[in-house]
């Protein structure tokens, strides 16, 4: 449903374009920031996929995105854990950020990452910090 919440629990993932990724393999802190215009941080819900792994959900997750974007050979999908994240980001900052499911008609996974913009540069390093695991697009 539109705007609810994810649970802490669950998973996300973010697809990290290769020119987001730092030289260890891991996304940058560039790789969570918002581009113009935008009003969140959009991921997929793992969980909502209904797969019954990681692999088969990144495969998934892959699927979606190519019907969306050009995707990189380089790129990355980074996989956050929704309580966690929020936790770092509200531990580290005193900010709170918001996981919120934001289905679109080809995409009823699609959910984003809210509240970001209060202090982007920071949060953004503390979201790449937050990452559990990362995973090639190909």
């Amino acid at each position: 449903m539109q705007g609810e919440h994810l649970p802490l629990q669950d998973h996300t993932a973010r697809y990290c374009p290769g020119s987001r990724i730092a030289e260890n393999g891991k996304p940058a802190p560039a790789a969570f920031h918002l581009r113009k215009g935008e009003p969140y941080l959009s991921v997929e819900w793992l969980e909502y996929l209904g797969q019954p792994g990681r692999p088969d959900e990144i495969r998934a997750v892959i699927e979606i995105l190519s019907k969306k974007l050009r995707l990189g050979a380089s790129a990355r999908i980074a996989v956050l854990g929704v309580g966690a994240v929020c936790a770092h980001v509200r531990k580290e900052t005193g900010y709170s950020i918001r996981v919120l499911h934001e289905p679109e008609p080809d995409d009823p996974a699609h959910s984003g990452i809210h509240d970001t913009a209060a202090d982007e540069m920071m949060i953004a390093e503390l979201i790449a910090e937050a990452v559990e695991e990362t995973h090639p697009v190909q």
